[in-house]
């Protein structure tokens, strides 16, 4: 059975790049009936911190992501929170030195430094260049003496390695140009990333690590470091990175790509999901729309691709915007109103929200674009066009508006057809030149939804008001 693994660092939140390897890996599980891990990397206690975490384990609930075995779930191989496995590194590492493959180094900090100064001098491989395997003795104790604490370094004993990427194919490397003897215990005890990944990968039965092309370099030390502790490794895929609009790097520490900013702004979690699924995937036609459940059936890492994908906003806009329209008007309605006060951004009554929402389903690509739609229920907004408002015909408009308001008997759509029957004998315009004025006396736009379904859920009262402001008589409401 496949088990994959995402790993981060609770060092911040959650960014497009590291949740598309949530993504990808969850999906993988989904396909193949597999297990999805949630394993907590917090061994760097100085950076990592508990909100972070949390707010990771939020994030990726939110985006539908649930973890089989991890924190709050539990499983087989608890703790799945690195800090708390301290032990089980330690006991591992101590197995390699015994076994004579891995030694304390005692080579200082400064050294190290200076030698990669003289290789950048000399035009040699920026590596380590294994000094502290053949310390005698003799200097082991003075450097013990002189207060040096040691780490513990690997021995890279096979510098040529060759593997099989799943998306990348055969892939080849020289170690003698890229590392000497890599350090797995830093000199304060605590294992680093190289240590505790490969330690936990083999422990918790991870089968497939799928994860980005900056790692790739790493990945020829975790294979022989499994190997070198009696496991086999497992199978690796390595996605090639995001870049932003312009080709540039996609930083993680952009708050804009990051999936608390997505939610604030009111992308739906499957909209976000099935834009960042084809950062790199695609289904082998041209189809781009999936639902949650649909992108489950038809990823496979088959199709990941090995080119570097730009992460685009408008294509992420339109793609959520059509998320939006496959909504019935109910669950449009439901989760917009959560948007609206989760981020207190409701605008007017309650109820008469909840009655127009469905009339601006095609006129957002996400939630928080609805403010702007929605500031004529608050009646504090300026007019588009104040000229038009004044107009002694657009007057007219408004005053015979109010004279027919109260006769009105129709429901539904009928009522703005009943409505517009009777203004039309009493007013002398026309066409655009009676439309128009309905429309901005209504939101103050010139634009917007079609004015019948806004118009009949709106309701006389509210309508009332809105003529007589255009006509300068008052407010929709009276401020605080």
């Amino acid at each position: 059975m496949i088990r994959v693994r995402f790993a981060p660092s609770p060092t911040g939140f959650l960014h497009l790049g590291n949740v598309r390897t949530a993504l990808f890996n969850f999906l993988l599980a989904k396909k193949e009936r597999g297990t999805f891990i949630l394993r907590i990397e917090d061994t760097d206690l100085e950076r990592s911190r508990p909100e972070f975490q949390e707010g990771i384990m939020e994030d990726l609930r939110w985006l539908g992501l649930g973890w089989d075995e991890g924190p709050g779930v539990g499983g087989p191989f608890a703790p799945y929170e690195q800090s708390k496995r301290s032990a089980i590194y330690q006991k591992y590492t101590q197995k390699l030195i015994d076994e004579g493959k891995a030694y304390y180094c005692y080579v200082t900090p400064e050294e190290t430094e200076a030698a990669k100064k003289e290789a950048v001098l000399h035009h040699r491989p920026l590596r380590f260049d294994n000094r502290g395997r053949d310390f005698s003795t003799k200097e082991i104790d003075d450097r013990k003496a002189r207060g040096i604490k040691p780490t513990v370094r690997f021995k890279i004993e096979n510098p040529e390695l060759k593997m099989h990427d799943l998306i990348r194919g055969d892939v080849a490397f020289n170690l003698d140009d890229m590392v000497g003897d890599f350090i797995i215990q830093r000199a304060d005890g605590t294992p680093t990333f190289h240590m505790t990944v490969c330690v936990d990968d083999a422990l918790m039965g991870i089968t497939h690590v799928i994860r980005g092309e900056d790692h790739l370099p790493n990945t020829p030390k975790h294979i022989l470091l499994l190997e070198g502790m009696g496991f086999k490794p497992p199978a690796y895929g390595h996605l090639s990175l995001i870049h932003g609009p312009g080709g540039e790097p996609l930083s993680k520490r952009l708050a804009a790509v990051s999936v608390r900013e997505f939610r604030k702004k009111g992308y739906l979690p499957h909209g976000l999901a099935n834009y960042i699924a084809l950062l790199g995937w695609a289904p082998g036609n041209d189809r781009e729309i999936f639902r949650w459940e649909e992108l489950q059936q038809a990823f496979s890492l088959e199709h990941v691709g090995k080119s570097s994908s730009n992460f685009d906003p408008d294509k992420l806009n339109w793609l959520n915007g059509q998320h939006l329209r496959l909504l019935s008007d109910s669950e449009f309605t439901e989760q917009a109103m959560a948007y609206l006060l989760r981020e207190e951004k409701l605008l007017g009554e309650e109820a008469l929200v909840r009655r127009v929402l469905p009339v601006f389903k095609e006129s957002v690509e996400y939630f928080e674009q609805l403010e702007e739609h929605l500031d004529f229920l608050e009646g504090y907004f300026e007019y588009d066009n104040q000229v038009l408002i004044s107009r002694p015909e657009s007057r007219e408009v408004f005053e015979a508006a109010l004279a027919v308001l109260p006769e009105l008997t129709a429901q539904g759509d009928g009522l703005y057809q009943e409505f517009i029957d009777k203004i039309k004998p009493r007013v002398k315009a026309k066409g655009k030149d009676l439309f128009m004025p309905l429309r901005v006396a209504l939101t103050g736009k010139e634009h917007g939804p079609e004015l019948k379904k806004l118009f009949s859920q709106l309701g006389t009262t509210f309508l009332k008001k809105c003529f007589e402001r255009a006509l300068g008589r008052g407010t929709l409401y009276e401020r605080n």
